[in-house]
């Protein structure tokens, strides 16, 4: 036996051994398949292996250069969640999101074009004259740019979301579908002011509407009514999963949107306002306002974006929506057994008795926890921020003439401002703290401070210091049910930037009782 022999049949004996190994299922259902009464399953595919390798090898030597025929491959198992990062996860197709956001493009322009929106009769020339001009500030109503654009991205974003794109994936998908209806959906200018609030907005609304129509989901048991509330609610997902198929197909939800823990405080009272503004009336009105906990913001690490956030909503109290607070967690780590860092993304949106006010930013925190006594804690939290772009209602100097609003023309259509815009915009800084005691695990008293400060760059030239404080007492009535006091104060310092450094300030407390239902 030659050199050449030897190999051979050591690579003979390596593949038996492969084979024995690594075949072993494939091989049992062959032997136990047939009545060949051998003591061992495996044996009948090792004889045959074998054998075909000793007439391989005759071949070999006969021929010389003559090598055996390598085996079939045997061909893949099906794999059903190809595309998918789970079961119940949706199929990634970026080429879709991107499309799809074009399509809510299309359905926006359509709906201003059936209100008869001057605006939305865009042609190439008015697309082109918008690139050639650039980016503007525009002129459209405070909750039209300041809740209406957010809403808007939310579509957007969840475009990325329903067909499979991580959360900074749609972020991207965001600001496409932001940028493209500027320069395209409206023969407008592109405006600066609401590419931000679209984009920034439109992911933290995104992402909260998103994890919180996975909460109704039950895919696991599939239903009609849990998968129209949830479209309801994030209406992109909704859609895609009724064409997909998957609001019907049973399955695990994904592991990722699930949280770690819930809570929710629903609450309805009375508020009893006053300030000292000239135009200022003492007022009694009726407020509802919900706040949401979507697992511990300020506890463990985390890398994963907004598996943690709050929410705080506020309807009545002397405008329909009052306030709606969004804070998202980014970033999580522990500094000590008892201190957390996070970095959050902040949306923000209140109209009060002395200002009304929306940004978009970035915060860091730190917080902390200290047990007073057996049953007794409280947890301290200090933050501080940058705010991307912010809005504020325009206070014009005293002796200032400030021109009318104009009546839209009759072709303008319906929704469109020709201004003047009665709000400011810039950037700025954030800054508070607070504070939250508890007696076994449930809360009952809060006291929170938060400061703005924002620098004006197209407006009335000023700056506004913004300063809010609130008290809370929270008494348990009976199981979930209870009673809450609530005292509030704002205060708005503006600074104006003319030759006399004129400086207004103004003062409005507020004070509530309101019933209350907690979910832990």
């Amino acid at each position: 036996m030659n050199r050449r022999h030897v190999r051979h049949g050591c690579l003979i004996a390596l593949a038996t051994a492969c084979a024995w190994l690594g075949g072993e299922r494939q091989l049992r259902a062959q032997s136990e398949a047939d009545s060949w009464p051998l003591p061992y399953p495996n044996l009948r595919a090792v004889a045959e292996m074998t054998a075909a390798s000793a007439a391989d090898d005759v071949a070999f030597t006969l021929q010389g250069l003559q090598t055996p025929t390598p085996a079939p491959t045997p061909a893949p198992a099906p794999n059903h969640f190809a595309g998918r990062a789970c079961d119940g996860c949706p199929w990634r197709r970026p080429g879709t999101a991107l499309l799809q956001a074009t399509y809510i493009n299309v359905v926006y322009g359509l709906a201003n074009l059936i209100r008869g929106q001057v605006t939305a009769r865009i042609t190439p020339s008015t697309w082109w004259a918008n690139m050639e001009q650039g980016w503007v500030w525009d002129l459209d109503e405070f909750v039209v740019n300041q809740f209406g654009h957010p809403y808007q991205g939310n579509n957007y974003f969840n475009a990325g979301r329903a067909n499979g794109l991580s959360f900074w994936e749609s972020a991207a998908v965001t600001a496409f579908g932001s940028g493209t209806w500027e320069y395209f959906g409206e023969t407008n200018h592109a405006s600066l002011n609401d590419f931000i609030n679209t984009t920034m907005g439109g992911i933290a609304l995104g992402e909260m509407f998103h994890r919180a129509a996975w909460l109704v989901r039950n895919p696991q048991n599939p239903s009609k009514k849990r998968e129209i509330i949830a479209l309801a609610i994030d209406p992109v997902t909704g859609v895609n999963r009724f064409l997909s198929g998957d609001a019907s197909h049973a399955s695990q939800k994904p592991p990722d949107l699930v949280p770690s823990s819930l809570g929710a405080l629903f609450s309805a009272g009375v508020l009893w306002q006053e300030d000292d503004t000239p135009d200022a009336e003492t007022a009694v009105r009726a407020f509802a306002e919900m706040d949401l906990r979507y697992g511990e913001p300020t506890e463990g690490r985390s890398r994963t974006p907004y598996d943690a956030f709050l929410v705080r909503f506020r309807l009545g109290g002397g405008s329909a929506i009052s306030e709606a607070k969004v804070r998202g967690r980014l970033l999580g780590q522990p500094v000590k057994k008892n201190a957390e860092f996070i970095v959050s993304q902040s949306y923000d949106f209140t109209k009060n008795g002395v200002y009304a006010f929306g940004a978009q930013g970035i915060e860091g925190n730190l917080s902390a926890s200290y047990a007073l006594s057996s049953r007794t804690a409280v947890r301290v939290v200090g933050y501080g921020g940058l705010t991307v772009l912010g809005a504020v209602d325009s206070l014009p100097l005293e002796g200032t003439v400030t021109p009318e609003p104009e009546e839209p023309s009759e072709d303008a259509g319906q929704g469109v401002s020709e201004g003047p815009r009665e709000y400011d915009y810039g950037p700025g800084t954030t800054f508070g703290g607070g504070a939250t005691f508890s007696i076994n695990g449930r809360s009952f008293a809060v006291a929170t401070y938060e400061g703005r400060h924002l620098f004006v760059v197209d407006g009335v030239r000023a700056n506004h210091l913004l300063q809010r404080l609130r008290v809370d007492v929270l008494v348990p009535v009976h199981g979930a049910f209870g009673l809450g006091l609530t005292a509030e104060y704002f205060s708005r310092r503006t600074y104006y930037k003319d030759v006399n450094q004129t400086k207004r300030d103004f003062d409005y407390p507020q004070f509530g009782v309101y019933l209350t239902w907690r979910t832990s």
